[in-house]
C-alpha cells in the first residue's frame, strides 16, 4: 500500500495497436480526453481537484499520461509544473529539466505602455454604467456564433478534435511568420477563421476572436514568466472576411490584421477592463447581463489560449517525453469555439473544443480541423 492507492489515478490498456495509423491514435486519445472534459469533480475535503489517467499498450513501451485539473486550480503554466513534478516522482531521482521560452508566439503582441485614463472610463461606461439596450446600440456585435440557435442556458456536452504540426513544419512556419512580420499565434487564428469561412458557402462572414493575454509584465514589480500562476485577460479582434475563390490569398494579411488589433485592444481595452472590475458589485448579475446582450449567448466566435513552447529533456537515456497538448471544456459563458495550443519539444498541438448543441453537423468541425492544418502548410509556401 502506498500513497498512489489513495489518489485519483486510473490505468487504461489500449484496445488498439499503438503502432496503428497516427490518426487512429489521435482519435483514441481525443475520445478519452473528451470524456474527461465532461466529467466533473467531487467537492469535499478528501478528494483533490485533479485526476490522472495512464494509458499503456502491451506491445509498446510508450505511455500516454492525461492530467485533468479543475479550472479552480488550473492554468497552463501551473499545470505544466504539476505534470513535471509527477514525472519526477516516477523516477528514482530527479532527472527531468524543462524550460519555458520567453513568449515566443506572443512576445510581439504586448505593448510596453499603460493605457490612458480615457480608455478606463469608456470601459466602465460600456460594461457597467450604460443600460443594456443602449450598450447594444453603441457597441453592436454581429459576428457568427454557430448555426443552431441556443435556447436557455442548459449545459451541453463538450466535443473536441485535434491536430499537430511536426517540428519541421513548425520551424518553417516560424521562419515564415518572422518574414511576414507576424506570429505563429496569429497564423493559427488566421487559418481557423479562413476554415470557418469555407464552410459558410459563398458569402461574406463576420467573425470575432478573443486572445488570452499574459498580464504579468504589468504587475509592479514585473512578474517573471517562470513564476507559477498566471493572471490572464483577453484581447478582442473582429474580422470581416469577403468571400473569394482563393481564400488562402487572405492568410497573411489577416494574420497581420489580427496582430495589429490585439496590440490596440491590449492598450485600450484589456488593462482598462481589468481595472474596471473592482467597480462590479454583483458578479452573478453582471455575467447574466453580459451574456443576454451577446449574439446567441456567446462572447466570440473563438477563444484561443496559447501556453507557449515547452522543452523537456531527461538525463536518463531510458525514457523521454515525446510531445504533449492541453485542452479545456467548452466555456459556458465564453465563445463558440475554444482553441487550446501548446508546443512541447517543438511539436505544436492544437485542440478545438465546442458545445455539442451549437453545431448542426459535427463533421463540419472535422473539416475545419483538416483545413486549418492544410492552410497552415500552404501558407508556408506562399
Amino acid at each position: 500500500m502506498n500513497v498512489f492507492d489513495y489518489l485519483p489515478i486510473k490505468i487504461i490498456e489500449r484496445t488498439n495497436n499503438y503502432y496503428d495509423h497516427d490518426d487512429q491514435q489521435e482519435e483514441f486519445l481525443d475520445k478519452i480526453i473528451e470524456n474527461e472534459t465532461n466529467t466533473g469533480f467531487t467537492y469535499n475535503q478528501y478528494s483533490p481537484l485533479w485526476r490522472l489517467i495512464i494509458i499503456f499498450s502491451s506491445n509498446s513501451n510508450i505511455f500516454d499520461i492525461i492530467l485533468t485539473l479543475n479550472h479552480a486550480i488550473g492554468d497552463g503554466i501551473s499545470g505544466m509544473a504539476f505534470f513535471t513534478t509527477f514525472i519526477e516522482c516516477l523516477t528514482e531521482k530527479s532527472t527531468l529539466t524543462f524550460s519555458l521560452n520567453d513568449d515566443r508566439p506572443m512576445n510581439e503582441l504586448i505593448p510596453s505602455r499603460l493605457p490612458p485614463f480615457s480608455s478606463l472610463l469608456l470601459k466602465i461606461i460600456e460594461k457597467i454604467l450604460l443600460p443594456k439596450f443602449l450598450s447594444q446600440y453603441f457597441f453592436p456585435k454581429t459576428y457568427w456564433t454557430g448555426n443552431i440557435q441556443i435556447i436557455g442556458n442548459d449545459l451541453s456536452k463538450t466535443r473536441l478534435v485535434s491536430f499537430k504540426l511536426s517540428n519541421q513544419l513548425l520551424d518553417l512556419l516560424h521562419k515564415k511568420c518572422q518574414f511576414e512580420k507576424t506570429t505563429i499565434h496569429t497564423a493559427i487564428l488566421s487559418s481557423f477563421l479562413l476554415s470557418i469561412t469555407e464552410i459558410m458557402g459563398k458569402k461574406n462572414v463576420e467573425l470575432s476572436c478573443n486572445t488570452a493575454v499574459n498580464t504579468r509584465r504589468y504587475c509592479q514589480p514585473i512578474e517573471s514568466n517562470k513564476k507559477m500562476g498566471v493572471f490572464v485577460s483577453g484581447a478582442d479582434s473582429y474580422h470581416y472576411i469577403p468571400y473569394r475563390n482563393n481564400l488562402i490569398d487572405l492568410f497573411w494579411p489577416l494574420a497581420r490584421q489580427i496582430k495589429e488589433q490585439i496590440n490596440k485592444e491590449i492598450e485600450h481595452s484589456v488593462l482598462p477592463l481589468i481595472q474596471s472590475l473592482k467597480f462590479i458589485s454583483n458578479w452573478n448579475q453582471f455575467l447574466i447581463d453580459q451574456r443576454k446582450s451577446l449574439p446567441n449567448g456567446y462572447q466570440h466566435t473563438v477563444d484561443i489560449s496559447n501556453i507557449l513552447g515547452w522543452s523537456f529533456h531527461s538525463n536518463d537515456p531510458s525514457w523521454n517525453i515525446i510531445h504533449g497538448g492541453f485542452t479545456q471544456s467548452a466555456n459556458t459563458v465564453g465563445s463558440l469555439f475554444t482553441l487550446s495550443v501548446v508546443t512541447v519539444n517543438d511539436i505544436l498541438k492544437v485542440y478545438i473544443s465546442f458545445h455539442e448543441h451549437s453545431i448542426e453537423n459535427i463533421e463540419q468541425v472535422n473539416f475545419i480541423k483538416d483545413r486549418m492544418k492544410q492552410i497552415l502548410i500552404d501558407a508556408i509556401y506562399l
